[in-house]
């Protein structure tokens, strides 16, 4: 994160533009040689940090995700000044924070479901082919969960048995694996929804009812409005004896 300041006048008063585009006036000229401008530049940069700075427990970011798949979301979340660790899919998860799923293949999908109910947030990812997905953020037992995405998606589908056939071959379970510039939207995406998580962003209600897709080989991508719905009552095994 840069730490430059522009300095120049304005009506014949000193002014400075921060990196992140705000401007301020000062009271006396400014040397950008001076100890005053690194003073400035420094005071810019904490003000800009504490904008950016997470909630009170949403620091957590932990990812589940294969191999090299892990490796560079985590690298790609380091340098952006997220800090991350990466877990293993099948280790117990703690309570709290935020778990990037990326999921291998569709009966992975609804692996973590059950945490949001849990107060742990979840953002699942996947590809299908050329296709890759960002599923709504979910941070509650009342958002769209992995299984009502896709009965969503086959709703709203002109070729629903299809792709729900599809979805059951082999041909279907593949790893995000896109190459740049496709996995860089991606990763962008994914890093955007966690930012503004961590900062309770007023986006924050959108992309909880929002699914994002992306066309990796015409770089399209589009968003979709996935709502939750109530579950139908489970069916039990027999109705229950007549009163005598």
């Amino acid at each position: 994160m840069g730490t430059a300041v522009d300095t120049f006048d304005v009506a014949g008063r000193a002014t400075i533009r921060s990196a992140d585009g705000a401007f301020f006036h000062l009271a006396a000229p400014i040397d950008s040689g001076a100890p005053l401008a690194t003073q400035v530049s420094h005071e810019l940069l904490q003000r800009r940090l504490a904008y950016v700075r997470p909630f009170p427990g949403r620091e957590r970011i932990e990812i589940a995700a294969a191999g090299d798949v892990a490796t560079g979301l985590l690298r790609s979340l380091e340098d952006s000044g997220v800090a991350a660790t990466v877990i293993n899919a099948d280790t117990k998860h703690a309570h709290g924070g935020l778990l990037l799923h990326v999921a291998g293949s569709p009966a992975e999908r609804t692996q973590f479901d059950d945490l949001p109910g849990e107060g742990t947030a979840v953002l699942r990812c996947y590809r299908e082919g050329e296709l890759a997905f960002i599923d709504p953020l979910s941070l509650s037992a009342q958002d769209p969960t992995a299984s009502q995405v896709l009965r969503r998606r086959l709703a709203a589908s002109p070729a629903a048995t299809e792709l729900k056939t599809w979805l059951d071959t082999p041909a279907a379970t593949a790893e995000i694996g896109l190459r740049s510039p496709a996995l860089s939207l991606v990763t962008a995406r994914l890093l955007m929804i966690i930012a503004a998580w961590q900062q309770d962003s007023p986006a924050l209600p959108a992309l909880r009812r929002t699914l994002w897709r992306l066309d990796s080989a015409t770089l399209v991508a589009t968003e979709h409005p996935v709502l939750p719905f109530p579950e139908p009552a489970k069916l039990v095994d027999s109705w229950p004896a007549p009163r005598r």
